[in-house]
């Protein structure tokens, strides 16, 4: 393991050199004691507060790992990872802790638990996160804004099956009016009854839809849904029309690509190697 120094723009570089710091920390003041310098030594207090907060930015690493891996990164994974990492986090608060370890913990996650339920409001990120078959409603950071994204999906569910029926409608040549005997006079009152009825079965079948797929297992990958049996099923246009909009939606407006991020799987794969080799 090498000495690390920061770069400005790379956070995860000042994660890096701090671990690499603690943990090369006797080698490191042994090489300071025997060199003429001005540099202020680092106290053995410091290092304590150092390596006692590292544990609070560690699964930041880990996500800022694992999303710089994926060439493209969907909408739908945004929720459920700053969830993810606000749980991590109070399961390090619960631990004991130094008082600058608790006060940054506290802040981390004010600033996390804000910035979700922004994004849960928003309602392209909450219906990518409920279309996704691996989270749907588990993904959630609150409950209550899983239950309310839940309407707005119906609405779009309802939507597209309105635009289907309306292509498979056959025109007919002339217009019942049975409602109400079938006299002209009420031709208008005729055909505003068969438009609520017609959208009242929409909304039925749409709500249907929607808690069907919402009671389904989850899935390991969002493509599967479309090759098992629901995907076979008379829903398959209906499911793709839905899940495509919202997936495909970029989870950053700057593309992840492997050689921007060739600093941080290369420090990923060396601590790995690392690991390997103790």
């Amino acid at each position: 393991m090498k000495v690390m120094q920061e770069v400005e723009t790379r956070w995860n570089s000042t994660y890096l050199m701090l671990q690499h710091l603690v943990e090369l920390r006797e080698p490191v003041g042994a090489v300071l004691a025997g060199l003429q310098h001005d540099i202020p030594m680092i106290t053995s207090e410091e290092f304590n507060i150092v390596g006692g907060c590292l544990s609070l930015p560690s699964p930041f690493y880990d996500a800022t790992v694992e999303l710089s891996a994926e060439e493209n990164v969907s909408a739908s994974k945004v929720v459920p990872l700053m969830t993810m990492l606000e749980q991590n986090l109070q399961g390090e608060m619960a631990k004991p802790a130094h008082a600058v370890a608790l006060e940054m913990g506290d802040q981390l996650i004010r600033q996390l638990q804000e910035k979700l339920y922004t994004l849960q409001s928003m309602s392209i990120m909450s219906l990518a996160t409920l279309l996704d078959p691996r989270f749907k409603i588990i993904g959630f950071f609150s409950q209550t804004k899983a239950t309310e994204a839940i309407k707005p999906l119906t609405s779009e569910c309802a939507t597209i099956i309105r635009a289907q029926q309306s292509r498979e409608e056959i025109p007919q040549a002339s217009t019942s009016y049975d409602v109400t005997g079938g006299s002209k006079l009420w031709r208008h009152l005729d055909t505003s009854v068969m438009e609520a009825r017609r959208s009242q079965n929409v909304t039925a079948d749409a709500t249907v839809e929607v808690q069907q797929y919402l009671s389904e297992a989850t899935l390991e990958d969002w493509k599967t849904l479309w090759s098992t049996g629901r995907g076979r099923n008379k829903s398959t246009h209906t499911y793709k029309n839905l899940h495509l909009p919202f997936l495909c939606t970029p989870a950053s407006s700057v593309p992840s690509c492997k050689p921007q991020n060739a600093f941080i799987l290369e420090q990923a794969k060396e601590n790995e190697n690392e690991k390997t080799e103790y």
